[in-house]
Parts: C-alpha cells; sequence; structure tokens
C-alpha cells in the first residue's frame, strides 16, 4: 500500500532539468506556495497540507478515488480540506 504524506509548499521552480552528473541545466518559472497542482488531473489543489503518494501531489476527488489513501487520512483532516474546497469553490 502507498504511503499518504503531507507537504507544505513553498515557493519553487515549476520544473527542473538536470544533466546526467546532477548539474541542473534549466529551471522553470517559479510556483508560489499557492500554486500547486494535481498530478493526476491537473486541478488546483487548495488543500494545506498537501496529500502527496509516491511524489505526486493530489487534489481531494483524485484522493477520494483510491479507497486505500483515503484511509489513511483521520476525519478531521478531511473535514478541514473539505471545507478549504468549498472556501475555494465560492472565490472562483
Amino acid at each position: 500500500m502507498d504511503k499518504l504524506e503531507l507537504w507544505m509548499p513553498v515557493s519553487r521552480p515549476s520544473y527542473i532539468l538536470m544533466d546526467e552528473n546532477g548539474s541542473v541545466v534549466e529551471e522553470g518559472p517559479e510556483l508560489t506556495d499557492k500554486e500547486v497542482y494535481c498530478d493526476f488531473c491537473n486541478a488546483d489543489i487548495p488543500l494545506r497540507p498537501v496529500p502527496v503518494v509516491c511524489g505526486s501531489a493530489l487534489c481531494l476527488d483524485c484522493l477520494k478515488a483510491e479507497p486505500d489513501l483515503k484511509a489513511q487520512v483521520t476525519p478531521t483532516l478531511m473535514r478541514l480540506w473539505e471545507q478549504q474546497r468549498e472556501e475555494k469553490s465560492r472565490i472562483v
């Protein structure tokens, strides 16, 4: 079973290309801590902390699609994420 991790995003490059020696060749534009996208469906992720599985950030819909992952989330955290998603949908 994959392990769910929690991540608090920070400003970071959108991508980093490295050569075979591990040296940075190119960095993409800077993303803020507010810009986090689901690695499965590309949806905006307003959840904090962000759920991450095997290095992939997941939106709440993609997380809920995986019963083994959803089972790793406490009811309190799930309620918090649902509230954050509702707040984001009212703003947009």
